[in-house]
């Protein structure tokens, strides 16, 4: 898939671009029912709300077939090389699951705070493509995002990290406890304050959309998303890519590659045959 001049100007002004109808419904549909299988498995990848339900699972692809070539399927990673301008690699991979009735939400937050901060990515060159596994509407969760706010740069001034004694770094290890940064409780998040500025004077936007849709945002575009009360489900499969010349530098205690892949291969697009991969 090739996008547009229109939709590249309008991902570089805003942040953000959504594309409906990337994907059919039935590999909408396909993408879920494997996620369901995927999600169940006990791993430290494996993300849970204080309900107990799952919240995300991250790297699907390292041993599900399915999420692997998504990730390489030319109707995302083709258009994210365009957005980036040049090649890109899968730098991560998760399944965000906000189950009907319960699904927490995500606190206003840049991502590529966590990815300079946590894993010494050198630039913004990055971006997430979220799929829809269902339909999103205003009424089940569905993210929001300011048009803009990306050009702000980072707000590392907001962004607070206690440092960790060798002990509380070996129990951090031991116990995985960089996972709960990943929990509604984030670590790096964005004041009331800033948030009211930027909404007021650029707006809102709730990106909503049929399954299969595809939404294309920058790494500092300001975003979040409320808990899902209503009987519907929101998952998504996000893919963040990076820019090949952007890996990140040499740092101790680098975090699992299954959160940060640090040196990457780049992507070459592919077409994906749905049937034939869950035939097989």
């Amino acid at each position: 898939m090739k996008l547009t001049n229109e939709q590249v100007a309008f991902y570089h002004e805003n942040g953000y671009l959504l594309v409906k109808n990337v994907f059919t419904a039935d590999e909408a549909n396909l993408m879920c029912s494997e996620m369901e299988s995927v999600i169940a498995e006990d791993c430290p990848r494996r993300i849970l709300e204080k309900s107990g339900s799952v919240r995300s699972f991250f790297a699907p692809h390292f041993t599900n077939e399915l999420f692997d070539l998504v990730s390489r399927d030319e109707r995302v990673a083709a258009p994210t090389a365009q957005l980036l301008d040049g090649e890109v690699y899968l730098y991560q991979g998760k399944l965000n699951t906000k189950a009907a009735m319960c699904g927490d939400w995500w606190e206003w937050h840049q991502d590529y705070t966590y990815w300079k901060q946590d894993d010494g990515m050198p630039r913004p060159d990055v971006l997430t493509a979220m799929i829809f596994l269902n339909d999103v509407t205003e009424f089940n969760g569905p993210m929001l995002l300011i048009p803009g706010s990306h050009k702000t740069g980072t707000v590392d001034n907001e962004a607070h990290q206690a440092e960790l004694s060798d002990e509380e770094y070996a129990k951090y290890l031991q116990k995985a406890e960089y996972m709960t940064s990943l929990t509604a409780d984030l670590k790096y998040k964005l004041n009331q304050q800033t948030i009211r500025n930027w909404a007021t004077s650029n707006g809102l936007v709730s990106a909503t959309g049929p399954a299969g849709s595809v939404l294309f945002f920058h790494g500092n575009v300001f975003h979040a998303s409320s808990n899902n009360l209503s009987p519907w489900p929101r998952h998504t499969y996000l893919l963040t890519y990076n820019h090949t010349g952007n890996e990140p530098l040499e740092i101790e205690h680098p975090r699992p590659e299954f959160l940060a892949v640090r040196k990457g291969v780049a992507i070459k697009p592919v077409k994906v045959n749905f049937d034939a991969v869950l035939t097989t």
